[in-house]
């Protein structure tokens, strides 16, 4: 049978002593390379050149013991096999050494079961590390659907009333596109710079909720061309009231082509770092700190991202560790250990790299290498300023003042009907009306848009290619699979009036010819 290898660190003062552990090893079926190490800072070298598969110790050396050493270990966060091995032990101090957590204790005159303690303790060490595996994905997954099920609620309350605001907005001030009853020449300058004020907040407020229904769909994993500033702008407005009184933020943005992923996963990760990042830096320093986002193009087949902080650093001993499962260095309860390694694992998945530069008291240096996707656009209309041609619009929203400001936003151009109940909307349709084009809300609490569009597809197939939905941002698993599955336009509340305009116009007339 082939030697299992065995990477050992033997704390041992007598040569004699450390020979006969590691030929009773040998003599178990190891292929053992170890270091011997007598002195604690001879120790804190050793354990830095890790990893150690194994650590092995005599109770007492003239200026260390086993215990202090399995301090030091603790210390480090490590989970590998640690057994005393000494000439004589009390029953006293091999209770006490067992309580602190050390895995076994042997008598030098008896090391017979040495190889069969340390394969057991390493089998028990592979276990525990599968379950802190599954713990992790376990933890990930409520992390995220707590987060996205917030979001997505927050989201879509928000949006309602937000998309009612702009679009009456839009229809005050664009009296062009509008049958306004008050032309914006009627207004005074001072009323007029009020509503577009109001107009900037309420797109402010948009952009919020954009960037919040980032997380409202975490196990979207569905892959495409994303522009990395954007989501990086998105991130970075999210983590800002915890950066302002920290440090300040330089965007340092190059010539990038998409990069191919999924936004909520990406975006998860650039908060995520940007948190870090701020907490490595002190309260109060904000004037002479600062957290540098650079991107830049490397070829044509990455994107390369780096987030810059002016923080502590990193000792070279945690570089990789930060990125295990479970180790953190924040205080108990602050930090579950679990960020960074989700981070790796979320831009893996997404086929890129994910690494860290650092020097204790110099701050640190996350890079991110994305894969980009040549070739590939956006599947989005293009925005179209050319007028309506006149259209017979039926608008389904529960929600009575999104349904009006729609009307009023469509009012010049189209002849638009507004209901409030899917039932009454079909009613319609069977009693003979036809329209152009049939805007309907996503999720409606009588009956939802995929289940109107089913009903619809019945009642009048035709009717059913004409219909575009429109989303407050709250999601369910069989709406994002009607969504993945039918092909039909949706348009994300607070409506963009060009994007609903381009929308429309690519939608032929009812009597054009097939």
């Amino acid at each position: 049978m082939m030697a299992s290898p065995l990477r050992l660190l033997l704390i041992e003062d007598f040569e004699d002593d450390a020979l006969m552990v590691l030929r009773e090893l040998r003599r178990g079926g190891y292929d053992v390379s170890h270091t011997r190490v007598e002195t604690a800072e001879a120790l804190e070298r050793a354990l830095d050149e890790g990893p150690w598969d194994a650590v092995i110790a005599d109770y007492a050396l003239p200026r260390f013991d086993a215990l202090a050493a399995f301090a030091m270990v603790q210390r480090r966060g490590l989970d590998i096999p640690f057994l005393i091995v000494s000439g004589q032990i009390g029953e006293d101090t091999a209770v006490r050494a067992m309580k602190a957590g050390v895995h076994d204790f042997l008598l030098k005159d008896r090391l017979g079961r040495l190889g069969p303690a340390v394969a057991r303790e390493l089998r028990e060490a592979a276990l525990r590390a599968e379950r802190r595996k599954l713990q992790e994905q376990l933890l990930l997954s409520d992390r995220l659907a707590s987060l996205g099920l917030l979001a997505a609620s927050v989201a879509h309350e928000i949006n309602n009333p937000l998309a009612s605001l702009m679009a009456n907005l839009d229809f005050i001030l664009h009296p062009e596109d509008a049958e306004g009853p008050v032309p914006v020449s009627t207004l005074s300058i001072e009323h007029e710079q009020a509503l577009r004020d109001c107009l900037l907040c309420a797109d402010r407020i948009r952009e919020i909720i954009r960037d919040i229904k980032v997380f409202s769909r975490p196990d979207d994993k569905q892959r495409g061309p994303l522009d990395v500033h954007r989501v990086l702008d998105s991130s970075l407005r999210m983590a800002w009231n915890h950066i302002f009184h920290r440090a300040r933020i330089v965007k340092d943005y190059g010539t990038c082509t998409p990069v191919l992923g999924s936004e909520a996963p990406l975006g998860q990760v650039f908060l995520n770092l940007l948190v870090n990042a701020a907490d490595a830096i002190p309260d109060g320093q904000s004037t002479t700190q600062e957290i540098r986002v650079v991107t830049r193009q490397e070829g044509t087949s990455h994107v390369r991202v780096e987030i810059h902080d002016t923080g502590r650093g990193i000792p070279p001993e945690l570089r990789e560790r930060i990125f295990e499962p479970f180790f953190t260095t924040k205080p108990v309860g602050v930090g579950t250990g679990l960020g960074l390694a989700i981070c790796r694992r979320l831009v893996t998945e997404m086929g890129g790299e994910l690494c860290v530069e650092s020097e204790p008291g110099r701050g640190s240096v996350f890079l991110l290498r994305l894969p980009t996707t040549e070739g590939v656009a956006e599947h989005s209309p293009r925005v179209t300023d050319k007028p309506l041609p006149q259209r017979r619009v039926l608008v389904l929203d529960d929600e009575v003042i999104v349904g009006r400001a729609v009307q009023r936003l469509l009012g010049a151009h189209c002849e638009v009907s507004v209901l409030s109940r899917g039932a009454e909307a079909l009613a319609l349709v069977a009693s003979g009306r036809r329209f152009d084009i049939i805007l309907s809300d996503l999720m409606m609490p009588e009956m939802s848009g995929p289940r109107f569009h089913e009903e619809l597809s019945r009642l009048a197939p035709e009717q059913a290619q004409r219909v575009i939905f429109m989303t407050g941002g709250a999601f369910t698993e069989q709406s994002q699979a009607f969504l993945a599955n039918n092909g039909l336009p949706c348009i994300d509340k607070p409506i963009d009036a060009q994007r609903l305009r381009a929308l429309m116009a690519k939608m032929p007339p009812l009597d054009a010819p097939e």
